[in-house]
């Protein structure tokens, strides 16, 4: 706690840049553009099925293109597919943001009171703690800062 709270203290700006570490993977991506795409192909698929649908007649039966009309339901259950685990991957990218938040809080809330041990709070901000010596461990946080934090001052 004494190594989180001596950050916290003596520079916004590594709360900062762990913020902007923290967040780097995390930055939106081609997913939205890409299930949009899908999303069009999908409802093109469906508009050529439905023409291909209605054009059949008691006469015209015997020319219906069952070879295209398969290609299409294959091509449509892919799409399908890959929309799905497109809005999966965002909505855990969402689920991850709203974390992040939660832990941005924590990192300006250092900033301005005394803190006393969380565990929940060092587990979401830290990435491990490291016994260097019987004197001196290194506090490893999330997005890679690392802080020595001698023993004997606690």
């Amino acid at each position: 706690m004494r190594a989180i709270m001596d950050t916290a203290l003596k520079n916004s700006d590594v709360l900062n840049m762990l913020k902007l570490h923290i967040g780097m993977g995390f930055e939106e991506n081609s997913t939205e553009d890409n299930a949009l795409n899908i999303q069009v192909r999908i409802a093109e698929i469906d508009a050529e099925f439905k023409a291909m649908l209605s054009d059949i007649s008691s006469d015209t039966v015997d020319a219906f293109d069952d070879t295209r009309a398969s290609a299409l339901i294959i091509e449509k259950t892919e799409l399908q597919k890959q929309l799905d685990q497109l809005q999966e991957i965002q909505q855990k990218r969402i689920n991850t943001k709203h974390r992040l938040d939660d832990i941005y809080t924590i990192l300006d809330g250092l900033k301005n009171r005394p803190m006393e041990y969380d565990d929940q709070m060092v587990r979401q901000i830290l990435e491990c703690v490291t016994v260097d010596s019987k004197e001196q461990i290194t506090v490893i946080f999330i997005g890679g800062l690392r802080i020595k934090q001698s023993l004997l001052d606690c």
